[in-house]
Order: C-alpha cells, then sequence, then structure tokens
C-alpha cells in the first residue's frame, strides 16, 4: 500500500472517530439545551395564560350523561368489533340521526372497515409499537351539517369512541381516553344544529385510534374524504382531566396563523390553553411532540391543516382507573366550552381569509 493511500485511510478513520466524539458528547447537551429553552417557552405561556368566567351553551348535563354513558362498564371498554364497541357505534349512529346530520358515511353513517396486523416502519422510527393489530368489523361513524355557505369546504371534527376494551380480566373504561371528546363532539353537534357557522360541519366519530390510528387512516385510504376536499380539522382527544386547569392546543408551529386565534380564544376560556407539544427535537429537544400522537396525524400527513386538544397523559391514563368519577366534571365542561369557542373563531377567520 502506498504512502499516499495509507495518510488517506488515516485520515479518513481520524475523521470518522473526531465525528462519533462530537456527537457523543455534543449531543446531549445540544438536546438538553433545546429541552430546556422549550420548558421556558411553556412557562412563559402559563404564565401569561389568565382565564376568563365560565361559559354554559353547551348542555352540559347531556355532555356528562352522553359521557357516562359512553364509558358505562355494559360498553365494555369500546374495542373494535367487540359487543361494546358495535353498541358504541350503533348508538353514536342514532345520535347523528336524531340530531339531524346527513349520513356521511360509505353506507349510511357508518364507515366499515377492518385492519389485517401489519408492521409500520415510520411509528418504528419514532419508537412506538411498530406492529398495528388487525382490527375486525370496525367502523367509523360520519355526519354533515351543511353551513350558511354550502359551497365551502367542510370542517372536520374528529374524535375516537374505541379504547382497550377488556385485557385480562380487567375492563378499561376510556372515560377520559376518549368518551370525553365523543361526547364533545356530540354536544357541538347539537349546539351548531341549532347555531350553524358559515362553513359546513362534517362530524366524524372514529374507531380503531389505540390500534395505531386506523380509523383515521381509512378515511383516506379508501377515498371516503380527499385531504384538498377539506378545509381543517379539529380533533379533540382526553378533555376531562384537570392538570392543573391546563389545556394543551397542538398545531400551531405547524400552522403559525393560529397564534392570533389562540391568543383570542384564552380571552374567552375558563380553562389555561398552552400552545405546544407540537415543535420537533431539532427544535425543543427532548420535549414531547403530539404532532403524530392522535387522529389528527393522519389529517397532518394529508396536508390538512390541524389543531388538537387535549390534556397531558396522567396517572390514570390507560388504566383501569379512567372512570366517570374520576372525571373532573367542571374542568372537562369549561374544556368544551372552549373547543366551541374555537370553531367559531376558526369559521371567522377562514372566511376572511
Amino acid at each position: 500500500m502506498s504512502v499516499t493511500k495509507r495518510l488517506y485511510l488515516a485520515g479518513t478513520a481520524a475523521l470518522v472517530i473526531a465525528a462519533i466524539l462530537l456527537y457523543t458528547l455534543a449531543w446531549p447537551a445540544w438536546q438538553q439545551q433545546l429541552t430546556e429553552r422549550e420548558s421556558s417557552r411553556l412557562a412563559q405561556l402559563l404564565a401569561a395564560a389568565k382565564p376568563a368566567a365560565a361559559q354554559q351553551r353547551l348542555d352540559h348535563q347531556q355532555l356528562l350523561a352522553d359521557l357516562n354513558w359512553l364509558a358505562h362498564p355494559d360498553r365494555q371498554g369500546r374495542k373494535p368489533g367487540t359487543r361494546g364497541g358495535i353498541e358504541a357505534r350503533n348508538w353514536l349512529a342514532q345520535q347523528f340521526a336524531d340530531i339531524g346530520l346527513q349520513p356521511a358515511g360509505s353506507d349510511g353513517y357508518l364507515q366499515p372497515f377492518s385492519v389485517e396486523q401489519h408492521f409500520v416502519f415510520s411509528r418504528w422510527l419514532r419508537g412506538k409499537t411498530s406492529t398495528v393489530p388487525a382490527a375486525d368489523n370496525a367502523a367509523n361513524v360520519l355526519g354533515l351539517l351543511p353551513g350558511l355557505n354550502t359551497d365551502l369546504k367542510p370542517i372536520v371534527l374528529t374524535a375516537h369512541y374505541d379504547h382497550l376494551g377488556i385485557e385480562n380480566g380487567e375492563l378499561f373504561p376510556g372515560a377520559d381516553d376518549n368518551a370525553s371528546g365523543v361526547a364533545t363532539l356530540l354536544g357541538l353537534a347539537r349546539y351548531f344544529r341549532e347555531n350553524p357557522l358559515t362553513h359546513p360541519l362534517l362530524f366524524v366519530a372514529l374507531d380503531a385510534e389505540e390500534g395505531g390510528l386506523q380509523g383515521a387512516v381509512a378515511l383516506f385510504k379508501h377515498q371516503l374524504l380527499e385531504p384538498e376536499q377539506l378545509a381543517f380539522n379539529v380533533n379533540m382527544d382526553m378533555l376531562s382531566r384537570d392538570t392543573e386547569q391546563l389545556l394543551f392546543a397542538v398545531g400551531s408551529y405547524q400552522q403559525p396563523w393560529l397564534t392570533p386565534l389562540l391568543q383570542q380564544l384564552q380571552q374567552q376560556s375558563a380553562v389555561k390553553i398552552i400552545a405546544g407539544h407540537d415543535r420537533p427535537w431539532y427544535r425543543a429537544g427532548n420535549t414531547q411532540d403530539w404532532t403524530l400522537s392522535s387522529d389528527h396525524g393522519i389529517f397532518h400527513q394529508q396536508q390538512v391543516p390541524f389543531i388538537y386538544f387535549g390534556v397531558a397523559d396522567h396517572a390514570d391514563y390507560h388504566t383501569v382507573r379512567d372512570t366517570v368519577e374520576n372525571v373532573d366534571q367542571d374542568f372537562y365542561l369549561q374544556v368544551s366550552e372552549t373547543v366551541l369557542s374555537f370553531i367559531q373563531l376558526l369559521d371567522q377567520h377562514l372566511n376572511q381569509s
């Protein structure tokens, strides 16, 4: 081997070793710096959040009754394809009909679908469970409420109604996750049926979220919805557990024009609204990024603008203790009112843009 080639290989090896050392030493410090900077930003938002007076435009008694029905032990945890899951979707379809929504599924109000077990590489990259479980006899429930201007694209309101079901003889009721979001979905449908917006509203109760957002995937995979025909997605998942009166609003990093709307929203909301958990690792370090954590993630991947309302994970998340008895009722009712206010602000903004 020539001297020149030896020098070249030695130089290359030195560069590789230097790069490894730089990564090993600098990466943790850089990530820690980003994490601390994001924590400071969130702390500033929390300090600035000043709740307004409580509101009551929705039927609060009905909201709690619907949440209780969905999370009742008779629903058996609402796992897709089980007796409780089928009862829940049929009940939701009947609620949509009683409210006066137009059927918007592939079969009346329903969009039946099944999922075979499969591997998802992108979930593996994000450290999620990479194997998506099979789901037989699942179905989304869809109802359309026309707007005052039927030529406009609909705003899609989503909440998943499935949960974990019964595992090893234990019942997982899923009151916060996500009977709370679905009850709010119904409450909003009743309100806007009497107080229509300019934009049409598409109400979607999704199945099989817990198994990899498969209900939302089915909307686009089977072309029931076309991304370019949608104005916006508002996703509601876990609304009823008071974690220091905080409601997170995820999506303003991807859609910066949402920031002034959220500032207006805070002036009307009786809870503290924190815009966060939507920044990638190269902006927020090790801070959790919820951009793909629920059904809104599929809309985002389809390039549909979104916002996700939800609380942080709590000690009862995905446990048998996620029951109606542990719902923070006053907080939940004001979160539902907050989502109502946001949809009104969104409709006004989209009309002007």
